[in-house]
C-alpha cells in the first residue's frame, strides 16, 4: 500500500503533501484557537460580572457609612436640645429638608417615646395613624439601646408608610455618657436602586441587591422589591450572605432562565449584590464569535489547498510564518500583532493572514471594551463619591457654627482650643480667654419673652464679631454666655474686654416699643502658652473670674487670679 501510494503521478503526492502539510498543522491550530477562545472569553464573561459586582459594593458601602457618619454628627447636638421640643423638632425637620438620603427621621426617647419626627416632604402619609410609641417595640431601637452602637436594619416596612424601607440609627448620650435615646432615620430605598438601575450589559443583564436576611432591596423586578422578596434560599445569596465573592451558574426563577452572575458582599452591613446575565446571551455571544473563527478558518483552509495544488512549496513558507505568530500570540496572551503579508506572497496566503489580523485585533478590542466599562463605572462611583463628600462637608460645617447667632458653637470653640494648646508655641506666645454672661437675661425672657431674649443674643454677638481681630475665635458659649479666645497678655485682653463691655453698654435695643439696656460682666484668663496648660482648667478659671464679676455688680471686668480660685472653693 506504502509503495503504490508513492507511485502516484507527482501532482497527486503534490496535492496529498500539501493536504497533509496544510490540512494537518491548520486543523491543530484551529482546535487550539477554539478552545483557547473558549476558555478565554468565559474566563473574561466571568471577571467582568464579578469585577462589576464587586465595583457595585464600593459606592452602597460608601453610601451606608456616610449616612452613618452624618447620623453621629447629629447625634451630638441633641443632647443639649433635649429640654427645648422646638429646637429639637426645627433641626429635626432641617435635617430632612436639607439631606436628601434620608426618608425620615425621628429622636426616640430610653423609654421608646417618639419626642421629634420628621418625614420628607415627598412622602405622603397619615400623620394621625402615627402613635409617639411607633418605635417602641422596632428592633432597630432595641438592639442600639441595647448594644449602645450604631446599626442598620435589612428591608421592612415603613413605621410611617407600610413602604419598603432601611431604617439605620445611632445613639444618643449625654454630658455624663450615658444613654437618653436613639435617633433613627430611614434610608432611601430609591437611590439604591437608581445605582443599581445603572448597571445594564447585554439585553436582559442586570444587577441586583439583597439585605442580611436575603430579602430584594433592590431589582429590576419592581413587585419583588415591593414585597420585599425573600431569596434566602437561592445557594448565591447564601453566598453572599456569608461574606464570600465570585461567579456561579444558577436558575432565576425571575427571567425563568439558566443565569451566570458574579457576586460580593458589602462588608460591616452584610449585603449582597450579584450581576446575572441569561447564559444563553453569553453563549450566543461566544457561538458568534466562533463562528467567525469557523468561517474564517475554512476560507483560509480552501485557499490554501487550491493554492498549495499549483505552488506548494511556495505557500508552505508563508503559512509557516503565520502559524507560528499565531502561536506566538497565544502564548502571549494575544498581546502583540501579526505582521503583515508581503506584496510578493500570494494573495490567499495575504488574505489568511489579514483574517488572523483582524481576529485577533477583534479579540483585543473586546478585551479593551471590558476595561473602558470598568474605567466608566469607576469615574461613575468617583463622581458619586466626591458629590457625597461634598455633601458632608456642608453638614459639617453646619454642625461648627450656632443656629441662632451663627457664631461657632461650644463644641467647635473647645476643639480649636484644645488644638491651639496642643500646637508647639513660641514661648513669648499668650493665650487669653474671655467668658461673657448677659447681665439679668432671665428677666429680659420672662419679661419681653424668648424673642426679644433672641434679640439681644443677636445683637451682642454681631457687638463681639465686630472686636474680632485676626487670629480671634468668638463662640456662643452656652444660653446666654459667650466666650472669646485672643492670643495676646493679659493687659491687652483687658482693655479690650472693656472696650467690649462699654459697646454692648451703649446698644440701642428697641423692642416693641421698649428700650432694653444690655450689660454684660466679663471674666479673663491669661497665660503664656505652655505644655502645662489644660483645657478644663482654663474654662473653670475663666469662669470663676466671670463669676467674680457678677460678684462685684456685673457690668464689668475681672482677671483671674489664683485667690479667687480659693474663695471660690471656699463658697
Amino acid at each position: 500500500m506504502f509503495l503504490k501510494l508513492l507511485s502516484q503521478p507527482v501532482n497527486r503526492l503534490l496535492v496529498l503533501s500539501m493536504v497533509v502539510v496544510a490540512v494537518l498543522p491548520i486543523s491543530l491550530l484551529g482546535f487550539h484557537v477554539n478552545k483557547t477562545a473558549w476558555d478565554n472569553s468565559w474566563r473574561e464573561i466571568h471577571e467582568k460580572h464579578e469585577l462589576l459586582a464587586q465595583n457595585l459594593t464600593s459606592p452602597i458601602q460608601v453610601y451606608v457609612e456616610n449616612h452613618f457618619d452624618t447620623l453621629n454628627l447629629l447625634s451630638g447636638t441633641i443632647s443639649p436640645l433635649l429640654h427645648q421640643p422646638k429646637s429639637l423638632q426645627t433641626m429635626t425637620d432641617n435635617s430632612i429638608s436639607k439631606l436628601r438620603g434620608f426618608a425620615s427621621m425621628a429622636y426616640v426617647d430610653a423609654s421608646g417615646k417618639m419626642k421629634a419626627y420628621k418625614v420628607s416632604d415627598d412622602i405622603l402619609f397619615d400623620k394621625d395613624m402615627v402613635s409617639a410609641q411607633v418605635f417602641k417595640n422596632e428592633k432597630c431601637f432595641l438592639t442600639i439601646k441595647q448594644t449602645q452602637k450604631q446599626f442598620v436594619s435589612g428591608i421592612k416596612p415603613s413605621p410611617f408608610t407600610l413602604n419598603p424601607t432601611i431604617i439605620m440609627g445611632v445613639p444618643v448620650f449625654n454630658a455624663q455618657r450615658k444613654l437618653t435615646g436613639v435617633l433613627l432615620a430611614e434610608l432611601r430605598v430609591s437611590l439604591l436602586e437608581e445605582l443599581r438601575a445603572g448597571i445594564k450589559f447585554g439585553s436582559k443583564g442586570h444587577s441586583a441587591i439583597v439585605d442580611q436576611n436575603g430579602r430584594v432591596i433592590a431589582h429590576p423586578n419592581s413587585q419583588w422589591m415591593q414585597e420585599m422578596k425573600n431569596l434566602s434560599h437561592w445557594p448565591i445569596v447564601q453566598a453572599m450572605k456569608a461574606g464570600k465573592q465570585g461567579t456561579t451558574e444558577f436558575y432565576s426563577s425571575f427571567m425563568k432562565a439558566d443565569m451566570v452572575a458574579g457576586y460580593a458582599s458589602v462588608t460591616d452591613v452584610g449585603w449582597g449584590v450579584m450581576v446575572p446575565q441569561p447564559k444563553s446571551e453569553v453563549t450566543a455571544q461566544v457561538n458568534e464569535f466562533m463562528f467567525s473563527n469557523y468561517l474564517w478558518g475554512a476560507i483560509g483552509l480552501v485557499i490554501a489547498l487550491v493554492i498549495g495544488c499549483l505552488m506548494s512549496r511556495w505557500i508552505t513558507r508563508p503559512i509557516d510564518r503565520l502559524a507560528k505568530t499565531s502561536q506566538a500570540l497565544l502564548d502571549n496572551d494575544l498581546k502583540g500583532d501579526i505582521e503583515s503579508p508581503a506584496e510578493f506572497e500570494p494573495r490567499e496566503a495575504r488574505q489568511l493572514g489579514y483574517a488572523l489580523k483582524s481576529l485577533v485585533r477583534g479579540l483585543q478590542h473586546t478585551r479593551k471594551d471590558v476595561d473602558d466599562l470598568n474605567a466608566n463605572l469607576h469615574q461613575k462611583v468617583n463622581d458619586a463619591t466626591r458629590q457625597l463628600r461634598v455633601a458632608n462637608e456642608k453638614l459639617e460645617e453646619t454642625c461648627k457654627s450656632d443656629f441662632l447667632t451663627s457664631l461657632a458653637n461650644r463644641r467647635f470653640f473647645e476643639m480649636d482650643l484644645t488644638d491651639v494648646l496642643q500646637r508647639r508655641k513660641k514661648d513669648s506666645e499668650h493665650i487669653s480667654l474671655m467668658l461673657f454672661d448677659i447681665d439679668n437675661f432671665k428677666y429680659i425672657n420672662d419679661t419681653y419673652g424668648h424673642a426679644a431674649g433672641d434679640e439681644v443674643l443677636t445683637r451682642v454677638a454681631r457687638t463681639l464679631e465686630a472686636f474680632m481681630r485676626k487670629g480671634d475665635v468668638v463662640a456662643r458659649y452656652a444660653g446666654d454666655e459667650f466666650v472669646l479666645r485672643l492670643q495676646c497678655e493679659g493687659n491687652i485682653a483687658a482693655s479690650r474686654a472693656n472696650q467690649i463691655r462699654q459697646a454692648i453698654e451703649n446698644l440701642n435695643i428697641i423692642w416693641r416699643q421698649s428700650e432694653l439696656h444690655i450689660t454684660v460682666s466679663i471674666g479673663i484668663y491669661s497665660d503664656a502658652l505652655s505644655d502645662d496648660l489644660d483645657m478644663r482648667n482654663i474654662l473653670h478659671n475663666v469662669d470663676i473670674a466671670m463669676y467674680e464679676a457678677k460678684k462685684r455688680g456685673r457690668n464689668c471686668v475681672k482677671t483671674y487670679k489664683r485667690e479667687m480660685a480659693s474663695m471660690h472653693i471656699l463658697m
